[in-house]
C-alpha cells in the first residue's frame, strides 16, 4: 500500500512515458496512408478527443496560497477517459457521464491530497539521497519496461521533459513517501474501525462477496487506508483549500 502513494508530478510523466510508448508501436504499425486517407502525424491525434475540457479554469484549485496549474488535472482525466472508451463505456452516454464525474471527483482529490503531503513533506526538513533518486527513477523505468536510462531519455526527448525534472519529481514523490512513513505510525487504529471499513467493503459488493478475501488477509492494508484517511484529514483541517472546478 505504501508504494502506491505517487505524486502528481511524477503521475503525469508516468502518463507520459505511457503514452509515448504506445505511440511508437502504433505509428510502426500505421498504414501507408492513400487518397482515401489522410496520413496522421505522431501526437496529432489526442487522448482530449474523448471528452470536453474547455469549461476548466486554468487554476482548478489553491491550496495553501499554491495555485495547482490544470496541465496534470486534464490530463489525468483524459487518460483516464481514454481508459473508460478501451473498457467499453461510452463516454457520451449517461453512464459514460456519471463514471466521468467521478473520475474528476476523484482526480481533484488525489492532486490536492499529493499536493498536501508534499507541502507537509518539505515543511518537516525531510531530505532525499541521489541513492533514493536513482532507485525511484529505476521503479519507474521497470514499470515500463525501459531497460537503459538511453531509453528513458529518448521517451523524456520525446516528450520535451528534462531529465533533471524527471529526478525533481522522483526526489519530491521520495520525501512524500517518508513523510508518510514516519506520520501514520503515529495514528491508531481501532479493532473495531478495521472491522467496520471492512464490512462496508464487503456489502458493497455482495456479488464478490464469495471471492472476497479473509479480514486478516487485508488487515494491514486497510489499518494503513484508514490512517492514511486520518493524516490526510488533519492535512486539510489544518490547511487553506480552495477549489475553482
Amino acid at each position: 500500500m505504501k508504494k502506491l502513494v505517487m505524486g502528481f508530478g511524477i503521475c503525469a510523466l508516468a502518463f507520459g512515458l505511457a503514452a509515448c510508448g504506445g505511440e511508437e508501436e502504433a505509428t510502426q504499425e500505421d498504414p501507408v496512408a492513400t487518397d482515401e486517407t489522410e496520413a496522421v502525424e505522431p501526437g496529432e491525434e489526442e487522448m482530449g478527443s474523448f471528452i470536453d475540457t474547455s469549461d476548466i479554469p486554468e487554476v482548478i484549485a489553491t491550496v495553501n496560497g499554491e495555485d495547482i496549474d490544470k496541465e496534470v488535472y486534464v490530463a489525468t482525466i483524459e487518460q483516464e477517459a481514454m481508459q473508460l472508451a478501451m473498457q467499453g463505456i461510452d463516454i457520451d452516454s449517461e453512464e459514460g457521464a456519471v463514471y466521468l464525474e467521478q473520475v474528476k471527483d476523484q482526480v481533484l482529490d488525489r492532486i490536492i491530497n499529493s499536493t498536501l503531503i508534499a507541502n507537509a513533506a518539505n515543511e518537516e526538513g525531510i531530505e532525499v539521497t541521489d541513492e533514493e533518486i536513482e532507485s525511484g527513477i529505476a521503479d519507474l523505468m521497470a514499470q515500463f519496461g525501459l531497460e537503459s536510462e538511453e531509453q528513458l531519455q529518448e521517451l523524456l526527448e520525446a516528450q520535451g521533459v528534462p531529465m533533471e525534472e524527471l529526478r525533481e519529481d522522483v526526489a519530491e514523490n521520495v520525501k512524500s513517501n517518508k513523510y508518510i512513513e514516519q506520520k501514520v505510525t503515529e495514528i491508531e487504529v481501532t479493532e473495531e474501525e478495521i472491522q467496520a471499513f471492512y464490512d462496508e467493503a464487503v456489502a458493497s459488493a455482495p456479488e464478490a462477496e464469495a471471492d472476497f478475501p479473509e479480514l486478516e488477509e487485508v488487515r494491514e492494508e486497510i489499518e494503513f487506508q484508514l490512517q492514511m484517511d486520518a493524516l490526510l484529514a488533519n492535512l486539510r483541517e489544518e490547511s487553506e483549500v480552495t477549489i475553482h472546478v
